[in-house]
């Protein structure tokens, strides 16, 4: 089977929880509301990848139970196809809690469940049946499926596109087989133990990424824009001009679009330029997979003056 993009990812069920402030150590708050809705960075950049109309399957795994069903369906319904998905009988599907605060910030915890039990024939077996051009993978799933799809892509010549996030799961060895990183600021930080604050602390960064034997790096800066860094040129991509509502899934939603606009252009400044207004547009909207914008509304979007 031939897709234009192929997510190798986390699937999970969110419990958002919106609240005035972060709560101090210890205290207890209100919150303004708590609800539950589809994640999980895989799931979020393959949805973005086919509401940006591309024809894109996702690699994951769910348990055996109610919410990895509502997932699936989810999921489904959303234009992913989902047939290369595992259903796990011994561990439940992946959950997090996310709390938002008024500023649009999210601090989570989680737990990954099924997703840490994709093995390496798992993924092997999958791959046997399937090509596409760009594959994304994040590292929300075990380590061995990680190397395993990456080593995979490559054999059939695929453009892989590696997010290192969350940073607690970020391991030296994914980048032998990335051609493109795309970190935020705490993970380039977790990479190279440089703080970027500005563009020329971002290209350091980037130097040191290139060093781990990374061709291409994209550094994301949030609100400040992000920087690309490619055959020694250095180009800059300004943030678009939004108030933040929620940040959730904002850096999966860049990483989708950013596949899918790669796909089109074959250019990367290109495809960060319409990363960053997808996902602008994102952050701008309270909700999940569901704030995700279409290939219209990009299109649609005009900066500023």
């Amino acid at each position: 089977m031939k897709y234009d993009v192929i997510t190798v990812g986390s699937i999970n069920m969110d419990v958002i929880v919106e609240c005035p402030q972060y709560p101090a150590y210890g205290d207890t708050v209100f919150a303004n509301s708590i609800g539950m809705t589809p994640g999980g960075k895989g799931a979020n950049q393959a949805v973005t990848a086919a509401r940006l109309g591309k024809k894109t399957a996702l690699i994951g795994a769910v348990g055996k139970d109610s919410a990895g069903t509502q997932l699936l369906k989810n999921l489904s319904s959303k234009g992913v196809d989902t047939s290369h998905i595992l259903q796990v009988e011994e561990h439940g599907t992946g959950t997090f809690v996310a709390m938002i605060d008024e500023t649009g910030e999210n601090t989570m915890v989680g737990t990954k469940g099924a997703n840490d039990h994709i093995s390496e024939e798992d993924i092997n077996s999958v791959f046997e049946q399937i090509d596409a051009k760009i594959l994304l993978v994040q590292l929300e799933t075990s380590q061995e499926s990680i190397i395993a799809s990456m080593k995979a892509a490559k054999s059939k010549g695929m453009y892989v596109i590696l997010d290192p996030a969350p940073a607690d799961g970020i391991f030296n060895e994914a980048f032998k087989y990335a051609d493109l990183v795309v970190p935020n600021k705490q993970e380039t930080e977790r990479i190279t133990g440089i703080q970027v604050h500005d563009q020329t602390s971002a290209h350091l960064a980037a130097e040191k990424i290139h060093e781990l034997g990374v061709k291409d790096v994209i550094i994301k800066m949030a609100e400040n824009g992000s920087l690309i860094s490619q055959n020694g040129s250095i180009t800059f991509v300004d943030a678009i001009a939004v108030k933040a509502v929620d940040t959730v899934g904002a850096g999966d939603c860049y990483a989708g679009a950013l596949a899918c606009a790669y796909l089109d252009t074959n250019d990367l400044v290109e495809a960060a330029k319409f990363a960053s207004v997808a996902a602008g547009i994102k952050v701008s909207r309270s909700g999940g997979q569901d704030a995700i914008p279409t290939m219209e509304e990009v299109q649609a979007y005009k900066q500023p003056q």
